[in-house]
C-alpha cells in the first residue's frame, strides 16, 4: 500500500499502486518522532503544536506525520486507541488528537469512552478521521469530523483551531 498526495485538491488517500509509477509519492515518517523520546530531529523539544495521530493504517500514520511536520506541527503516531492511552498516561499531552474510528484491538468509540472518563485526556480535544461517516462518527462526541479521504487544507484548519 502506498500513500499519494492529489495535487488538485489536495487530498490524501492510501491505495494500491505499482512501484514503477513515476508521480507516487511514499510518505515514510517512521522513526522521525519529534516527540521527548531522546530519537529524532526535535528530541528533547517540547511543543505546544504537538499532533497525537492515531490510525491502524500504517500509510495514512506516515503521510499524516510528515505532512503535519512539514506545515510545523510535532507528531506522534500509534496504531490503536490502546497505543494512545499508554501514550497519553506517560504525561505527553498533544494539543489535539487525530482520531480514526475504525481499528483493532481498541477502536477509537472505546478510547474516547476512556478518555472522556479521564479528568485530565477529556481536555485534550479529538478531531475524527474516518470512512465511518454519518451518525457513526457522530455519535463519538468530537470536536470534528473529518471524513476519509482527507482534504490537507481541512485538517489544517481544524488543527489551526486547536493548537
Amino acid at each position: 500500500m502506498h500513500v499519494t498526495m492529489n495535487e488538485a485538491p489536495k487530498r490524501l488517500t492510501a491505495k494500491t499502486l505499482p512501484r514503477s509509477t513515476s508521480d507516487q509519492r511514499r510518505i515514510d515518517c517512521r522513526n522521525q518522532s519529534r516527540d521527548e523520546t531522546g530519537e529524532g530531529p526535535t528530541a528533547g523539544r517540547v511543543s505546544s503544536q504537538r499532533v497525537l495521530v492515531v490510525d491502524d493504517d500504517q500509510d495514512i500514520r506516515d503521510a499524516l506525520c510528515e505532512l503535519l511536520r512539514d506545515e510545523g506541527y510535532d507528531t506522534v503516531a500509534v496504531g490503536n486507541g490502546q497505543e494512545a492511552l499508554a501514550y497519553l498516561s506517560s504525561g505527553k499531552v498533544p494539543c489535539v488528537i487525530l482520531l480514526d474510528l475504525m481499528m483493532p484491538v481498541m477502536d477509537g468509540w472505546e478510547f474516547r469512552r476512556r478518555q472522556s472518563s479521564d479528568p485530565e485526556l477529556s481536555k485534550i480535544p479529538v478531531i475524527v478521521i474516518s470512512a465511518a461517516g454519518g451518525a457513526r462518527a457522530a455519535s463519538i462526541a468530537a470536536e470534528k469530523v473529518l471524513p476519509k479521504p482527507l482534504h490537507l487544507d481541512q485538517v489544517l484548519d481544524v488543527l489551526h483551531q486547536y493548537c
